[in-house]
């Protein structure tokens, strides 16, 4: 069995994405099963499939079995990209200065960035681009700091696809943190008072978490999701998943405390429930469409659990015993989605558990290991495409990042039952 590294990082699957490594000088052609050096792949809004790092965009058209390269830019990194439902896409390199769209009928049209608020903003860089569904317009969000100062600064603009009008201020910020943003909403942690620290690690005291919702023109309407006068929040993290996901927040709040928030637009606020804190490492949230949260906590040499969170309040722990030698081996939970007939897969270190759509029920397992190259890990990036039933799951090597494709339905009927499982109701 393999040395496994310890650290081992997660890439989120969206609209971002920043290369990684260095890109080869002999790059080899990505095939239908195999794509080479990619920070991670997109699903496209019309079905197909978009390659994402390094100097090149590249595109599998939906039931293509190959990537057609749609733009390269020799010496730069490809770093944002949206696609529309109609296949047009925008795309970021790092370097370059201009926002690149590829229009429906072939066409390579180059917009200009948005300039900064005022002068005096240090590098105010592109951090998200989508598409607005009146197919006209789209949302450009960028965000830099004052010269000198830590001071953020967050505009999100809206910009006409044809050029015909000068780029459009919809929602302006200071310093706040944004942890959410799509073409549906942006949603911020605010800090209650002035020149506070609100990072990731921690923005206690919180003044607020609020959320602009976005019309199908882009304009936008400001909800509050939760008060701090109404709850001792101390920071809050988005909780990602399924597409028709709620808004759902993982909360912190004062006495080491923590709740779920689940808010959908026309709540008057966020419906609060209480969640016990892991004693085993950091945890890993997914949402699901029905506003239950899967949560899975790792312990070395007790092996998996699962706790599905319910909207009522409830909670299912399934727990999964380690499948290799506890000395040795990959404990990371790498993936985790839902099939297109409902069922949960997951990667956990090197295999594929299948959950029927009875999770009392003993996963299905299949060891993924023999993907692996020599001194290679996994990257802890999976893509899952619900029309094909396909998971692209990332390997990093060395240098770069590549991504085998696994035909679920063929690994399902390969893995075998996994009758040793645990299962509780609270």
């Amino acid at each position: 069995m393999r040395n496994v590294a310890v650290l081992l990082s997660m890439t989120l699957v969206a609209s971002v994405a920043h290369a990684e490594g260095v890109e080869p000088k002999n790059l080899k052609a990505s095939t239908a099963s195999r794509v080479y050096a990619a920070t991670t792949l997109l699903n496209a809004a019309d079905g197909g499939l978009i390659s994402v790092g390094f100097s090149t965009l590249a595109r599998m058209a939906p039931g293509a079995r190959k990537f057609e390269t749609l733009h390269s830019i020799k010496g730069d990194s490809l770093y944002r990209v949206a696609t529309s439902k109609q296949g047009e896409v925008l795309a970021m390199w790092e370097k370059d200065p201009s926002i690149h769209y590829f229009t429906r009928d072939g066409r390579h049209v180059m917009l200009p960035q948005p300039s900064p608020p005022r002068e005096g903003i240090n590098r105010f860089e592109v951090e998200f681009l989508g598409f607005l569904p009146n197919e006209r317009e789209a949302l450009v969000h960028m965000a830099g700091s004052e010269l000198g100062k830590s001071t953020r600064y967050d505009v999100t603009f809206r910009i006409t696809l044809n050029g015909s009008k000068p780029p459009e201020p919809v929602v302006q910020m200071v310093s706040a943190r944004q942890i959410d943003m799509n073409v549906q909403r942006a949603v911020y942690v605010l800090p209650k008072k002035a020149g506070q620290g609100c990072d990731q690690r921690g923005c206690d005291p919180v003044g607020e978490v609020v959320a602009f919702v976005f019309d199908e023109n882009g304009n936008a309407q400001r909800k509050t999701i939760l008060n701090g006068a109404e709850l001792s929040v101390t920071n809050a993290h988005m909780v990602w998943g399924q597409k028709d996901a709620p808004l759902i927040l993982r909360v912190e709040l004062q006495r080491n405390e923590r709740v779920l928030a689940r808010w959908r637009p026309g709540d008057a606020k966020a419906e609060v429930r209480p969640i016990t804190r892991s004693s085993h490492g950091e945890p890993r949230f997914y949402a699901l469409a029905s506003g239950d949260v899967v949560e899975t906590n790792v312990d070395y040499d007790e092996g998996l659990t699962l706790m599905r969170h319910g909207v009522d309040g409830s909670r299912h722990v399934t727990a999964v015993p380690v499948l290799a030698d506890p000395d040795n081996y990959d404990h990371h939970v790498h993936g985790i989605g839902v099939r297109e007939d409902g069922r949960l897969w997951m990667q956990w270190g090197d295999h594929l558990l299948f959950f029927g759509r009875n999770t009392d029920a003993a996963p299905r397992v299949h060891n993924i290991e023999p993907l692996l190259t020599r001194r290679a890990e996994w990257a802890g990036v999976d893509v899952y495409v619900p029309s094909q039933d396909v998971l692209w799951v990332g390997i990093d090597s060395a240098r770069s990042r590549d991504f085998v494709r696994l035909d679920l339905a063929d690994a399902d009927k390969r893995a075998k039952p996994f009758a040793q499982q645990k299962v509780t109701r609270e």
